[in-house]
Formats: structure tokens, C-alpha cells, sequence
């Protein structure tokens, strides 16, 4: 029998809805502090997270027996997995073997032998899946799988606050325990997705599916979700991601990179362009030294990157127009929008 607590959530559409570019979080035992959040809006078309859960509290019910106090993760007896978010404020556990009619994913708040048992979910180990509810205001907890490497959250449009992420590995699992805690805690109804990756180097939404990518400059993931009208990039090094809706026109260029202090501009540039363009160019607006630029198949499209740098003390580069020749011959110019 399910559980009546639990429902699914299927987020409303929305007219307009935004990519959290930095609230990103990578690898093992760390924790990320995002504020001042970059967002680019998306289409309509975007996707919801299916796999996002509702939970009301329960108490100390549903079972509710404590694990022994100790370190962030932990294993009892029956082989329940246990790890603790946010400095202990929050629990994730996961029950491995547990029947297929009760829960396999349990959320708590606190950790140790007082923590307060808030709901149970059944999680599927392929999928990020994460909820909230009466008793976790603000904070989302789920889990995603255990080789997840580095995640880019989406939220609706007008999203303003920073958003904390924490993940902890739930050894001998399947799973990793995730959780997100929004500066403003209304604004954790803005949820909307998840991308993710891992050591494969595939890339992935919330739900599981697949999608397209390429390597492009010095080993970044190159990625198009197009049901969420969305271009990105995971950076090679894991120290995040950047996105950019697509565009109306032909083609649509993004841009990533940094200034270190008292350093120099370093920036990368992916263009998105049709299938079988090639001779591509880009023009560049104040950059002193560029790369050639280098395209690859996406399989109906083609990926074009170059990289550029540029003296600290000025504007960093940027790309203001790409130029290229169809599959018919074709030339074409877009201005950079």
C-alpha cells in the first residue's frame, strides 16, 4: 500500500523560468555558499521536476526509532544508511532491501538521537529527487545517485535569494544525500530541475534522461537540454557550471570565465550552430589574444568554441557576432545577443 502521505509533484508550467548558473555543487564531502545568484530566463517549453517530492511531518512516527549519535554518516544494524546535511541540522537515510510498499528514503530534522522524523519517500537510485515541506521550511532533502559529480539547479523566474547546497556520500549505496537551502525560504516553491553529470562524463536531467554533450575548451562539458530551451557547461576542474537560454536565431553563444585578483581575463565561448555548419568565425570585442576556434558534431547540430584573454584592468572579452557556411553554401552572420 503507498504511503498517503507522500505525492508526486508535477511543477506547474511557467511562462518564464531561470537557471541558478551558480548555485552548483561538486564532489564529495564539500559545501558551496551561493548569493547574489547570475539567472538567464527560459521558454516556456522548459521541464519540471518530476522527481521532486512533498512531505509533511510525521513526527516521530512511521517507525521512527533514532540511530545512535556519531559521525556525519552512519550504519546500524539493519543496514540503514544515514549521512547529515548542514552541520547535523538535517538527515537523510536510506533503507536499502526496504519493502517495495513502505518507504526506501527517510528525511529528518536534526541528526542523531534527536533527530525529528519528517517524512519517507521512494527514491529510485538513477534520479535526483528532492522535497520539502511542513517542518523543513526553506531546505530541500532527497537524494541523487552516488556518482553525481557536479549538479545546475533551475528555478522559476525571479528567483532573488542565494540558495545553500550541501551532499554527503551514503556509503555502500547507490545514493548520495542532497540538500538545498533557500536564503528565502519561500522562494523553495521556485524549484523547478536539475542537471547533473558524473565521471563518465554524461550529462543528465533530475528524471534520468540523457542528454547531448560534447568536451569543448580544456576538457569542459558542453550540454543542450532542449526541453528546457538551454544551453550549459560543467567546467572540467568541478568548479561549476554556466547556462544560457537558447535563442530565436540560428545560432546561440555563450560565455564563461574569470579574473583572478590582480590577473588577467581568461574566457571561453561555445557557439550552439546548425547541423553541418562549418568555417566558422567569431569576432571578438576586447580580447588581446584569441584561440582558433574548433567545432564539433552534436549529432543534429554542430558545437563551435574558441578561448580569449585580456588584461584585468579592462573589460573582459567577449564575442560579438559568429559567422558561418551552411550544408548548402550558404554564409551566414549573427550579432551575439
Amino acid at each position: 500500500m503507498s504511503d498517503p502521505i507522500l505525492e508526486l509533484l508535477a511543477a506547474p508550467p511557467s511562462p518564464a523560468l531561470s537557471v541558478d548558473e551558480n548555485a552548483v555543487h561538486t564532489g564529495g564531502r564539500r559545501r558551496l555558499r551561493r548569493r547574489n545568484l547570475r539567472r538567464a530566463g527560459l521558454g516556456a517549453g522548459a521541464a519540471v521536476a518530476a522527481a521532486a517530492i512533498a512531505f509533511t511531518p510525521l513526527g516521530s512516527g512511521l517507525g521512527g526509532e533514532a540511530l545512535p549519535a556519531g559521525p556525519s554518516t552512519s550504519v546500524d544494524a539493519g543496514r540503514r544508511v544515514s549521512a547529515a546535511l548542514f552541520d547535523g541540522d538535517w538527515s537523510v537515510e536510506v533503507r536499502p532491501g526496504a519493502p517495495a510498499d513502505q518507504p526506501n528514503i527517510m528525511f529528518y530534522k536534526g541528526s542523531g538521537t534527536s533527530r525529528q522524523q519528517l517524512a519517507g519517500s521512494s527514491a529510485d537510485a538513477t534520479v535526483v529527487s528532492l522535497g520539502t515541506g511542513s517542518g523543513a521550511e526553506g531546505v530541500m532533502l532527497g537524494t541523487a545517485p552516488a556518482d553525481a559529480t557536479a549538479f545546475l539547479t533551475i528555478t522559476r523566474d525571479g528567483t532573488h535569494g542565494g540558495i545553500e547546497t550541501d551532499q554527503q556520500p551514503l556509503p555502500g549505496t547507490a545514493y548520495q544525500a542532497v540538500a538545498l537551502k533557500f536564503d528565502d525560504p519561500k522562494e523553495v516553491d521556485s524549484y523547478v530541475d536539475t542537471i547533473w553529470t558524473n565521471a563518465d562524463d554524461e550529462v543528465r536531467t533530475a528524471t534520468g534522461s540523457l542528454l547531448p554533450s560534447v568536451p569543448t575548451n580544456d576538457g569542459d562539458r558542453f550540454f543542450v537540454a532542449q526541453d528546457a530551451s538551454t544551453i550549459g557547461v560543467f567546467m572540467a576542474d568541478g568548479s561549476g557550471g554556466s547556462t544560457r537560454p537558447l535563442t530565436t536565431g540560428e545560432s546561440t553563444t555563450m560565455g564563461y570565465g574569470q579574473k583572478p585578483d590582480d590577473g588577467e581575463w581568461s574566457w571561453s565561448s561555445v557557439t550552439l550552430l546548425p547541423e553541418g555548419a562549418r568555417d566558422v568565425r567569431l569576432e571578438w570585442a576586447n580580447a588581446t589574444r584569441t584561440t582558433d576556434v574548433t567545432v564539433r558534431s552534436l549529432g543534429s547540430a554542430e558545437v563551435a568554441f574558441a578561448e580569449a584573454s585580456a588584461p584585468g584592468a579592462g573589460a573582459g572579452p567577449s564575442v560579438t557576432a559568429v559567422s558561418w557556411t551552411d550544408a548548402a553554401g550558404t554564409r551566414h552572420t549573427e550579432a551575439v545577443k
